[in-house]
């Protein structure tokens, strides 16, 4: 095993800020169909701007544009995310101005419009940070790629949604702040949604202006026979997502991807809706999410050095599984147990525990991909696998909650729950060994590069010593 180099932490700071943005465009995007709804907005209305969602999910399409079209005085990925993120803060200073006026005057297929070019620049930054980060830590530590997105995106999506929520409201602010410190009640919360919208468009703007001056792009890429490989052109990036569907180690990958939701999909998807419908109100189940929300915070850290990503990624998934059955349980009886006062520690608890599985088990598989990406292609091998991840998600999804709207509606969420949870271990027992071998695969196996010549070596195009990619972790 090799010894990882140590992580520059201006590195680690620069992803997770990136992230952090990302994240935050999310989250003010989730919580408009909210507000919307809050200024008396149909079903069809919230249908409508769903469209604005899409982006991410099509991400793919242009992912090879933003590996093979640079200005190489730039930089592979500054030539992009500098434009791509101003134009974000010149939209979201825009909206600032009209947003509420927007909402209040129910403008769906505007915000829709609006949003939609928001998410089509967030998702175009996403494959851009992507392969920034892989091509950052790749020599050092891998797994600070997964770490960075899930703590920056995690942080970024509170910010945009539940505390946004949260402290834009007068009830929540007159209640717990200005009442305990006899302060006169006010019609408004702490700040706006405006105010806060124009606070996301000035964030951009300070990490684009940091990111401008003093972040120096390096270019890492693959060694062969001694000799630093050649960027791919457009058409070669396009074609590489066939060729790396050749790859029987892609193969299996995929089928782990599409196939690991079936057991987790229940308590991923059903929970909130589950503790709804036993009736917890909406604004106590925002309240819980904060410490919940916390914790998949801090979880990725604990995994941020490992050299074996998919070993904890099995381990996380059983435990994740494992800790779902309790909470099915409380939530079945939640009617007879809501009024006492032990009911919100113990739920808090139970969704910490098992949100803290789920946080490793995402980090865990998303460190594993950026592990195994080449860094020619770093924004588009991780958009592809990162789709792929999505896909089963939104595969298993439907199914289950097509299913769950047939089954009795006392005991829905506790048989879905229960029958994933079987799905799930099964799965894990057929599949363990295929994670283990994919584990032990070679680094340079994944990437494009014919077998015989390709060198894990990573070199930098800066003057200075090479950089060498440490050999791949141990299991998944």
């Amino acid at each position: 095993m090799v010894a990882h180099a140590r992580t520059p932490s201006s590195s680690i700071l620069l992803i997770l800020a990136l992230y952090f943005l990302q994240g935050m465009n999310l989250g003010i995007t989730s919580s408009i169909p909210l507000f919307l709804i809050a200024h008396g907005a149909t079903w069809k209305d919230r249908g409508t701007f769903n469209f604005a969602f899409y982006p991410f999910s099509l991400k793919l399409i242009w992912a090879p544009l933003i590996d093979a079209l640079y200005v190489k005085r730039f930089g592979r990925r500054k030539s992009w995310l500098i434009p791509i993120q101003l134009s974000a803060a010149v939209i979201l200073l825009f909206l600032s101005f009209y947003v509420e006026s927007f909402i209040e005057n129910l403008r769906t297929i505007l915000l829709a419009v609006i949003f939609f070019a928001i998410v089509v620049l967030t998702a175009t930054q996403d494959i851009c940070v992507d392969g920034l980060a892989i091509s950052l830590f790749t020599a050092t530590n891998p797994q600070w790629t997964s770490t960075s997105q899930t703590v920056g995106q995690t942080m970024g999506r509170f910010m945009g949604s539940s505390f946004l929520l949260t402290f834009e409201s007068a009830n929540f602010t007159n209640r717990f702040i200005r009442e305990p410190l006899s302060i006169t009640p006010k019609e408004s919360g702490l700040f706006s949604l405006q105010q806060f919208v124009r606070f996301a468009a000035l964030a951009f703007l300070i990490v684009t202006t940091c990111l401008i001056f003093f972040f120096r792009e390096k270019e890492n890429l693959p060694i062969v026979d001694g000799e630093e490989t050649e960027s791919l052109s457009l058409t070669e990036t396009y074609l590489s997502i066939f060729k790396l569907f050749k790859k029987k180690c892609i193969q299996q990958l995929t089928l782990v991807s599409l196939l690991a939701p079936m057991g987790i999909i229940a308590v991923n998807y059903m929970t909130p809706l589950a503790l709804l419908n036993q009736g917890v109100p909406r604004e106590n189940l925002a309240l819980v999410n904060i410490p919940v929300t916390l914790v998949a915070i801090v979880a990725p850290l604990a995994i941020r050095h490992t050299e074996s990503p998919l070993r904890w990624f099995a381990g996380s998934y059983i435990a994740y599984i494992i800790t779902g059955i309790p909470i099915a349980a409380y939530v079945y009886y939640t009617p007879s147990m809501i009024s006492t006062s032990y009911y919100y520690p113990i739920l808090i608890l139970l969704l910490a525990c098992n949100e803290f599985c789920n946080a490793l088990r995402f980090s865990a598989q998303i460190g594993f991909f950026a592990a195994i990406s080449e860094p020619r292609i770093g924004g588009t091998y991780m958009t592809l696998l990162v789709t792929l991840h999505n896909a089963g998600f939104a595969i298993h999804s439907s199914i289950v909650l097509y299913i769950a709207n047939w089954l009795p509606k006392n005991y829905d969420f506790v048989i879905a729950t229960g029958a994933c949870t079987i799905i799930g271990i099964i799965w894990l027992g057929f599949s363990f060994r295929t994670l283990k071998r994919l584990q032990e695969i070679p680094t340079h196996e994944w990437y494009l590069l014919p077998m015989q010549h390709s060198d894990d070596t990573v070199k930098s195009n800066e003057q200075g010593p090479s950089d060498h990619r440490a050999s791949l972790m141990a299991d998944e």
